[in-house]
């Protein structure tokens, strides 16, 4: 049947096209309901091209532990790839590459069908290619079900991640019209109630050919009946080879369909020939195909139970005897006739080979698979399933299953006496604990598995447990402890050559260290990221990089900080570190925030609080960034934020959580007027400080508290404390002196809360700098205290009302920020995160709704409305 109402989409098809063939490579998700048409678009697309690409197709597997790779095995012989996907070697970061390096070496269209029930690793590289796709003579078309995809859908995430990316675009196919249903039942030639066909398929195309293809007076209820009314009208010979595809898979190759249909061999590819002429089939080659996965499921429904079960054992045994190496697929069919002892053979392997190609979250689910039918496996075996489980949800941020999976480890080696495995439990319990934001057990199971480990002897295992205990000190700001045990695990990893350990144990010092102010961290912290890149621990690199920049921020060198956020950032998504790119993505949103960049900081910090897979812990610095943006911008969700961020640094009592969330709490305070609240707010984790702990973080408490009635800063100076320079600036009253100092540092707001507490003049640019920052309830509170000291209020707001009268947008209000200040399309670019482009539409818009003609009459207003004359 032709392809009605889908000229739009084939159009913008060509011109993507056209883009791809000067080098800018496109990738489009095609969504649109199971059977809209998606396959049949991209197919007719490729005919319209063909002799001047090749045309690759890779197909996601519908089943529960999709193949590794699956669509990139699929063209992998075209791409040359195949030895190095075989290569048990092979590591993702080489691979990627080398795909992208093939897919570019001639104009293609690789179209990837159904990639909702696409594997991790593929999604992983959907992502890594969807970045690159900048010098690709290409067009790679994504088909997905958009139903299917929620917003906890790995694929949304995914989806989300390259939304921004400008080689990315999206394509909705809708279903057809009234009118192309009637034509097509026309073309059918098939009398038929065309009204209650449109009703009954809602104009789904794939429904609509099915029931139509069925040749039936009854219009079946349902595309399952029409299916089922195609498949009876076919010979026996056929209908056993149609169920056997089925059972076989989206693709089924006839040499196994005609073992499996149990048919003298004549009879059976006469009923193969039968399907794929009537059209109940695709010839794919050596191989069948279904036309859609609906008919397949529908076919594979409508099957006996026992049936079902007897051809999938039949396929487990010819694709057994035939040699097969596809574990997951063996382990599939093993799973379906209920044959625990092939299960276990398989699935243990399929997991092997799943995390060996990155796709953890499959190989977990093959490891639930082999424990549900694992009851005859020996405790040992069964015990080393658990740990494997247990790595694979770490690595996919399922702290939870991953607890629990080493907790019944530990009871199979605790009953088989195993010490050395108990200890390394236990070490495992304490860093899974301390994800999951207990830190009071975190701590009794790192103390537990040095007492288990020690009586063995030197070792890594009893390394890394030193090392872990350095962790948890450093961590609760108990500095002398971390640096003392930290040198207990430096001294055993570099006796026994354990370069893990020594890279594990040099960030735990260095953070340390580097927390109290001494250099000899920072130089700690580099040679642990030098250790762990040398040696592809790409884990501790992250780790490194991220424990550099968060001491960066907290020493406010926010510029440095971004930088070294950024690097790691790039090195994670190169290497598909998912959970420690989202940890920097959170920090690196807060440094925004404080640089000025307050929706950018907002919008990255949400699309890592959407991720569902984010341990509680790691959702702590993202919910700053957002709580303190909500908290200046006057938002009304902001107390949903502030309640769960207390509930989580609540649970950790790590004061490197505690402390700045207390920070927020103080700000939320002042901005809503309730100062007096202040000091109790933060009493508590004043009074547990630790000489430790960052001297910028204790002088923005101290000055909060001040700001409460307390005069905790002032016994702060008269003790061997030193105030960061801005603070002690505030603190003398040399309010256009601080100002001007946080200025330096590249902190707008904190510029705006010194020169806040001047005279008029600095009062009036106070107000001028939080409304730029779109901080517009911070600048309410600023007006507020300055009517209760008696001093003139900036009209800032009220004339900012005057602006937006003209209905500028908040972006636009940063943009007419930046106009004052006389800064470039380019400058504010860099500034705003943007395209040049984009700052140029914003511009215009800015210049239109204040009908002025020009940047300088633009400013000359600006400056007006925002009460000073000064640029900001």
């Amino acid at each position: 049947m032709r392809l009605l109402e889908r000229d739009a989409e084939l159009t913008a098809l060509g011109s993507y096209w056209a883009e791809a063939l000067t080098g800018r490579g496109r990738f489009i998700f095609l969504g649109g309901e199971g059977g809209a048409g998606k396959t049949s678009v991209a197919f007719e697309f490729a005919r319209r091209i063909a002799g001047r690409a090749r045309f690759l197709v890779g197909t996601a597997d519908a089943g529960a532990t999709p193949r590794p790779l699956g669509p990139l095995i699929d063209v992998a012989d075209t791409l040359g790839v195949q030895a190095e996907i075989n290569n048990p070697d092979v590591r993702r970061a080489s691979l990627f590459p080398l795909v992208r390096a093939s897919l570019g070496r001639s104009p293609t269209l690789l179209l990837l069908e159904d990639i909702h029930w696409a594997d991790e690793a593929t999604l992983d590289l959907i992502r890594y290619i969807g970045r690159r796709m900048d010098g690709l003579p290409m067009l790679v078309v994504a088909t997905f079900r958009d139903d299917e995809v929620t917003g906890t859908h790995p694929l949304a995430a995914v989806m989300g991640d390259l939304a921004t990316t400008a080689s990315v675009s999206r394509m909705q196919l809708p279903l057809l019209t009234a009118a192309a249903v009637a034509e097509l039942a026309r073309e059918a030639d098939h009398a038929v109630d065309v009204a209650a066909l449109y009703r009954s398929t809602d104009g789904n195309p794939f429904f609509v050919t099915e029931i139509l293809a069925a040749g039936t007076d009854r219009l079946p209820a349902t595309v399952r009946d029409a299916v089922a009314a195609r498949a009876g009208r076919l010979t026996v010979p056929a209908r056993r080879a149609l169920d056997a595809a089925a059972v076989i898979g989206a693709t089924a190759e006839i040499a196994i369909v005609l073992a499996v249909s149990g048919q003298a061999s004549g009879l059976a590819s006469t009923g193969i020939d039968e399907c794929v002429q009537g059209g109940v089939l695709l010839d794919r080659g050596t191989s069948v195909a279904f036309r859609h996965e609906l008919a397949r499921q529908a076919i594979l429904d409508a099957l006996p139970p026992g049936t079902r079960v007897d051809l999938h054992r039949k396929v487990l045994v010819q694709l057994t005897t035939a040699g097969s190496k596809d574990h997951r697929r063996l382990a599939q069919h093993a799973v379906a006739s209920a044959d625990s002892a092939a299960v276990i053979v398989h699935a243990p392997r399929a997991a092997l080979q799943a995390a060996r190609l990155g796709s953890h979250r499959e190989a977990a689910e093959h490891l639930r698979t082999v424990l549900r039918h694992g009851a005859t496996l020996a405790a040992a075996d069964r015990a080393d399933l658990l740990e494997r489980l247990c790595y694979e949800c770490y690595l996919t941020s399922q702290p939870a299953e991953a607890l629990d999976a080493r907790r019944r480890a530990l009871a199979l080696h605790e009953e088989a006496g195993d010490t050395r495995r108990i200890g390394v439990d236990q070490r495992w319990i304490s860093r899974l604990c301390w994800l999951l934001g207990r830190t009071a057990d975190a701590e009794r199971f790192a103390a537990d598995a040095v007492a288990t480990l020690q009586p063995l002897g030197a070792g890594s295992d009893l390394a890394m447990a030193y090392s872990n205990v350095s962790n948890q000190r450093m961590l609760s700001g108990t500095t002398q402890d971390a640096l003392a045990w930290g040198q207990r695990a430096l001294d055993v990893a570099r006796a026994v050559g354990d370069r893990e350990v020594e890279a594990h144990a040099l960030n735990n010092t260095g953070t340390a260290l580097m927390r109290r102010g001494d250099p000899q961290g920072r130089i700690r912290l580099d040679l642990s990221l030098e250790i762990a890149l040398a040696d592809d621990l790409e884990e501790h690199a992250a780790r490194a990089w991220t424990n550099i920049g968060v001491l960066q921020a907290s020493e406010r060198s926010l510029g440095g900080a971004a930088q070294t956020f950024r690097s790691g950032i790039a090195y994670c998504a190169e290497r598909d570190l998912e959970s420690s790119m989202l940890y920097m993505q959170s920090y690196l949103a807060g440094v925004l925030l404080e640089q000025g960049n307050t929706e950018v900081a907002v919008r990255m910090a949400q699309e890592v609080l959407r991720h569902p897979h984010f341990s509680p812990t790691s959702r702590i610095p993202a919910l700053l960034a957002t709580g303190l943006a909500g908290i200046r911008r006057g938002d009304p969700g902001v107390g949903a934020q502030l309640a769960e961020l207390q509930g989580l640094a609540g649970s950790t009592a790590e004061p490197q959580r505690s402390l700045p969330v207390a920070l927020l709490q103080a700000e939320a305070a002042w901005t809503a007027g309730r100062s007096e609240d202040i000091v109790a707010l933060t009493d508590k984790v004043w009074a547990a400080r630790a000489g430790g702990q960052e001297p910028w973080i204790i002088g923005e408490l101290a000055w909060w508290r001040t700001r409460g009635g307390a005069t905790d800063a002032v016994e702060l100076e008269s003790s061997a404390f030193d105030l960061p320079e801005p603070f002690a600036l505030m603190s003398d009253g040399r309010v256009r002196e601080a100002g001007n100092a946080w200025a330096a540092i590249g902190r707008p707001f904190w510029s705006a809360l010194a020169l806040a507490a001047g005279g008029p003049a600095e009062t009036a640019e106070a107000v001028a700098i939080l409304l730029r920052l779109g901080a517009t309830a911070s600048a309410q509170a600023v007006r507020r205290d300055l009517a209760q000291r008696g001093l003139p209020v900036p009209r800032g707001p009220r004339n900012l009302g005057r602006a937006n009268a003209a209905g500028l947008t908040a972006r636009e209000l940063d943009i007419l920020g930046y106009l004052v200040q006389g800064l470039s399309d380019a400058e504010i670019a860099a500034k705003l995160t943007l395209s040049q482009r984009t700052v140029g539409h914003h511009v215009s818009a800015v210049l239109r709704k204040l009908g002025v003609p020009s940047r300088s009459r633009a400013a000359a207003a600006a400056a007006r409305i925002l009460g000073t004359s000064q640029p900001t």
